[in-house]
């Protein structure tokens, strides 16, 4: 039996492709985010392995990139060396969260957008009449609501652990985690299907109506 969201590449293929479409970018632009902040800490990792690049197989390799198509569930890569960064205790931090902010920045981007968009063209935005533009802005918004959560959950190998990490010393508990790897990345991908997507698409149209109140 095909995943239920490879079959939508059958029964709406314009969607699964906005969708793609709008995962992989949004993961290279994230990838992006940790080496522009790593570079500013003194870090040329990023560069000299050839990863400040727009190259989406640069980041994520074909296995990530197939199972977004598949599954719409990739990860991306920003090689980094923390032991070059200014800010010895800090750098971690600033990097890691450098990713998820990127995310952040795109949500506000569509919030934006969408909020001099026609409130029925949004409610339309995945029926047949849909405008693909505006199908394009929503799966931007939401789908950038649910990367910056879902990255920000303090789980290794999440940037919200290495944030957290940064900030509490977690001694044995956060070895512990790190040589359970992937087991918590997989409990943070089931935490983020037991309804997040809905409540992140609710909350994320509630950005939209307070941006268009203020204007």
């Amino acid at each position: 039996m095909a995943p239920v969201f490879l079959n939508e590449l059958f029964d709406d293929p314009v969607s699964w492709s906005v969708t793609v479409a709008v995962v992989v970018g949004s993961i290279v632009l994230h990838e992006l985010g940790h080496g522009i902040a790593a570079l500013a800490e003194g870090d040329s990792t990023p560069r000299i392995r050839g990863h400040m690049t727009w190259n989406p197989v640069v980041h994520m390799g074909w296995l990530s990139i197939g199972l977004v198509a598949v599954f719409g569930i990739g990860w991306g890569m920003m090689p980094v060396n923390p032991s070059m960064f200014r800010h010895r205790r800090w750098g971690d931090a600033l990097v890691a969260a450098a990713g998820p902010l990127v995310n952040v920045a795109l949500v506000l981007v569509a919030a934006c957008v969408l909020a001099f968009t026609d409130p029925d063209a949004i409610a339309r935005s995945f029926g047949p009449d849909r405008s693909i533009a505006v199908l394009f802005w929503v799966q931007v918004l939401v789908l950038n609501s649910l990367l910056a959560i879902f990255n920000l959950i303090p789980l290794p190998p999440l940037d919200g652990f290495t944030i957290f990490d940064s900030f509490v010393e977690l001694g044995n508990v956060g070895a512990w985690l790190r040589a359970m790897n992937p087991l918590p990345l997989i409990l943070a991908i089931w935490l983020l299907r037991q309804g997040l997507d809905d409540w992140a698409l609710l909350r994320a149209l509630d950005l939209t109506h307070a941006i268009r109140g203020i204007f």
